[in-house]
């Protein structure tokens, strides 16, 4: 007989399961879980079904290896469920494998009538299910396997048995088998029932036992019990001398009315143990009890009315006890007729006693404190005497808090009185300083408080080194109206004068009323005296317009007087002096203007004014033209580019140069504009040059650091490229160092911009910006330009030589070209010669020139004749 270890068993079977999908059919959730965990432990792939018809189903979705089915399930049995995979035609071969019991030998008849291809005893062991699953899943080496000469193979526990008997002779050794195991369950369910006999009469014998026992405890538990209600009256005892002390402190520390209920509910159900405790108060008509304050089980209080004048709920314990003016004990609750109106609600909130205690306030009833026990027959003789106690201290407690209140009302209207007539003394105290430092018509600062805010202002001034601008401002005619129209009409027209000074001014600004028509304004860290002349300009204008009062149109001009520190005076007193000298040089001037202290600067301010004025008027008309210097090639004389130089063409003034006018443009702004039309008459006329004939020539055209900042800059640019239709690369655009070296990093962002668009790029007036060389290395640059003021002196002055000659190096290092400016003689040319700068621009070669002259200049090539030719 061979056998096979069921240890070597194991690895065949793990191989088997890979890839092997079972379906089990199994109407108990419980059991398929149990199966399911052994068979996907094993490395099966396992589908769950509850009933035969899901499971001829999913046979057809799934295709399974082997079927494992329960046979007694209520849809179909498993012995159907085999029946019914054998009609099916693509899976009348699948294995099929049930799960039976041990008591009826007739399920393996039926299981091998209905084409089983194996049956497993429950409950099963382990090993033996693996075997067998792994038997059927392994068509060629099932469990029982019948050679050709009548031989079967049979596997059990995992080990291998030839046997030469016939089949008949095994079927009827398996049911000889299975009738043993039945007779043997008979036998062991005769022993079950006489062991049940027995046990019936042994429990006979014990209850017997048991009821002598009981009747011992019962004598004991009896005796215990009386001992057990005499300590309980102590422990109630007890629990209510806690009750009472809790309540003594309650009432000495608490004096709000309120709280003091609170308190009395909470102290009595968690110091003394009560179900509930509650306070009702009488309401003013002395007909019903309201709820004012409850702790414990307040859920009994749902829905509860009591109606001291109604016959059913008045006459209770509660009601009884306000009545009465004492209190009233209930020990019996359930049963008493007084509590009638409330047995389901106490049987249901477990209420056996209760206790009510009259609450009096010098002598009147109030209201009453209710308590409730879980215990019938809880209130003794000692406790009802405690509680009588108790409810004496709470209406003394409450008559001290009522003769409190009184006392707290009288320190309260005192405290009231007292109080206004310390606010009426502080409102008259801050009249009187409002009166000392404020004007009573207008509203503002008057002299004393002026005098102070312009000491503080000149200080700051002196510490920041900035300026102080005092004005004073008299109204023209203003005593006309005073006469003929009435004071009370002034007064109204010197309110508005007020309010417009302030609209006209800024925060940090002060204005002030001196008295009568004079006004004073302080302008406070000015950068400039155009600053001052422009808030004067403000000023005026805003004063000069008419005003309405009572139905009335007035028209009053301001004559202004100014001066500065700290040019017109160190001290508040002098600048004071000066600017009302000022403003009565404004009258006598024809009123309606304003004058500045000393001659001098109003003249300046005046041209300043004018010149601002001239130049937003240029920018409309269009009066400013370029003119272009010659830019030479150093190596061989050939004009490379020109750049354009900013001319004002002045109807009156005639041809006014860029240094007299771009710093102004500069400060109000007006740059930007003019800017936009240098760069579009650059791009235009070097346009026209292309159109002519003219070879490629490079037009450089200065960028102020405003402009460089604006970021429609480049949106701009491209623009005037597409409408001219030069290349990029002949336009170059100037900045100044000190431009970028104000933000490098935004600087370098911009430049890298401009030079993807191929436009070339250059840095003007380098050497006066203090560059950074990390940062000059990274801006993406073509050319630097020396300032003049380097080239100036190179041929007479060695450190302007040794600085130019420095710059040149430097930027042939990085890959960049020179540019000097402002060269004028020969000297300063050969100087730069030698150096190797590569171009160079100035009067040696050629003035800035008009556009209709740089074409003659182009053909003269007035190169000088140092410069080698090509």
């Amino acid at each position: 007989m061979a056998t096979t270890s069921n240890e070597a068993l194991k690895p065949d079977r793990k191989r088997l399961a890979a890839g092997c999908t079972i379906l089990l059919v199994d109407d108990s959730e419980t059991q398929a879980k149990v199966l399911e965990y052994v068979l996907t432990a094993e490395g099966y792939r396992v589908q769950v079904c509850h009933g035969g018809s899901a499971a001829l189903a999913q046979i057809e979705a799934v295709e399974p290896d082997l079927v494992i089915s329960d046979v007694l399930m209520p849809e179909m049995d498993g012995f159907e469920l085999c029946r019914r995979i054998r009609g099916l035609k693509q899976a009348n071969q699948l294995p099929v494998i049930l799960l039976t019991h041990l008591n009826d030998p007739t399920h393996v008849l039926r299981s091998l009538e209905a084409g089983a291809n194996y049956f497993i005893s429950k409950p099963y062991h382990k090993d033996i299910l693996l075997s067998r699953v792994a038997a059927a899943l392994r068509r060629d080496q099932e469990c029982c396997v019948a050679a050709k000469d009548g031989a079967v193979t049979c596997n059990y526990y995992g080990n291998r048995y030839a046997i030469t008997a016939s089949k008949p002779q095994i079927i009827d050794l398996l049911l000889a088998t299975y009738e043993l195991a039945v007779e043997k369950n008979e036998k062991i369910s005769k022993t079950q029932a006489a062991l049940r006999r027995l046990n019936e009469e042994l429990e006979t014998r014990v209850a017997k036992r048991t009821a002598e026992l009981r009747n011992t405890i019962n004598e004991l538990r009896q005796e215990i019990a009386d001992r057990e209600s005499a300590e309980e009256c102590v422990r109630r005892l007890n629990r209510l001398h806690s009750v009472l002390s809790e309540t003594s402190k309650a009432v000495v520390h608490i004096k709000d009315r309120n709280s003091l209920f609170h308190d009395f509910c909470r102290i009595a159900v968690d110091h003394g143990c009560f179900k509930l405790a509650w306070v009702g108060l009488v309401d003013e008509a002395g007909s019903t009890l309201r709820v004012a304050a409850a702790r414990g089980t307040t859920a009994y209080l749902n829905g509860v009315t009591i109606a001291l004048d109604d016959e059913s709920t008045g006459s209770g314990p509660t009601a009884s006890a306000i009545k009465n003016g004492s209190f009233y004990i209930c020990n019996d609750f359930l049963n008493a007729p007084i509590t009638a109106p409330w047995h389901d609600r106490g049987r249901d909130y477990g209420i056996h006693a209760s206790a009510s205690i009259a609450l009096q306030q010098e002598g009147r009833v109030i209201g009453a404190l209710t308590l409730y026990a879980d215990k019938k027959n809880y209130f003794d003789r000692p406790q009802v005497e405690l509680l009588r106690q108790m409810g004496a201290d709470i209406s003394f407690a409450l008559g001290n808090m009522v003769r409190e209140d009184r006392r707290l009302e009288v320190e309260h209207a005192l405290l009231e009185e007292t109080a206004r007539r310390l606010k009426e003394r502080e409102q008259h105290a801050q009249k009187i300083e409002y009166l000392a430092h404020y004007d009573p018509v207008t509203k503002l600062p008057n002299r004393f408080s002026l005098m102070a805010r312009l000491a503080h202002s000149l200080e700051l001034a002196k510490r920041c080194g900035s300026r102080l601008a005092l004005i004073f401002i008299d109204l023209d005619r203003f005593k006309n109206i005073n006469d003929s129209l009435g004071h009370h009409v002034g007064d109204q027209l010197l309110f508005q004068v007020a309010g417009r000074l302030l609209e006209s001014i800024r925060t940090a600004d002060i204005v002030a009323r001196l008295g009568g028509d004079e006004f004073v304004v302080g302008l406070p860290l000015l950068r400039s005296n155009i600053s001052a002349a422009h808030a004067l300009s403000k000023i005026q204008h805003a004063l000069s317009q008419s005003y309405y009062v009572e139905g009335h149109e007035l028209s009053v001009t301001p004559s202004i007087g100014i001066s500065i520190f700290p040019d017109d005076g160190e001290t508040v007193q002098d600048l004071m002096k000066n600017a009302d000298l000022a403003m009565y040089h404004a009258k006598a001037g024809g009123r309606n203007n304003y004058q500045f202290f000393t001659q001098e600067m109003n003249e300046t301010v005046q041209e300043r004014l004018a010149l601002e004025g001239d130049l937003r008027v240029a920018i409309e008309r269009g009066e400013f033209l370029l003119h272009y210097q010659p830019q030479i090639e150093m190596c061989s004389g050939k004009v490379v580019g020109v750049e354009a130089l900013l001319r004002w063409q002045h109807p009156v003034h005639g041809l006014v140069t860029p240094d007299k006018f771009i710093p102004v443009a500069e400060e109000t702004g007006m740059i930007v504009a003019i800017g936009e039309v240098a760069l579009k008459s650059a791009c235009r006329q070097l346009a026209s040059w292309r159109a002519a004939g003219l070879p490629p020539l490079r037009v450089s055209v200065n960028l102020s650091a405003r402009q460089f900042k604006q970021n429609n800059l480049p949106a701009l640019l491209l623009d005037i490229l597409r409408e001219t239709g030069i290349e990029s690369h002949l336009l170059e655009l100037e900045i100044t160092e000190s431009s970028a070296m104000d933000n490098p990093a935004e600087a370098i962002l911009h430049l890298r911009g401009f030079r993807e668009m191929g436009v070339e790029l250059a840095i003007d007036d380098f050497g006066t910006g203090y560059s950074s060389l990390s940062y000059l290395k990274l801006f993406p640059v073509h050319r630097l330009k020396i300032d003049r003021s380097f080239v100036k002196d190179i041929d007479t002055d060695t450190d302007d030589a040794e600085i130019a000659a420095a710059t040149i190096a430097l930027a042939h290092t990085l890959g960049k070209e020179v540019v000097a400016e402002g060269v004028e003689t020969e000297a300063q040319c050969r100087f730069l010669q030698g150096q190797c700068c590569d171009i160079v621009q100035g009067y040696y070669f050629s003035r800035p020139l008009p556009p209709e002259e740089i074409v003659p200049y182009l053909k003269r090539s007035p190169a000088p004749s140092l410069l080698p030719r090509t």
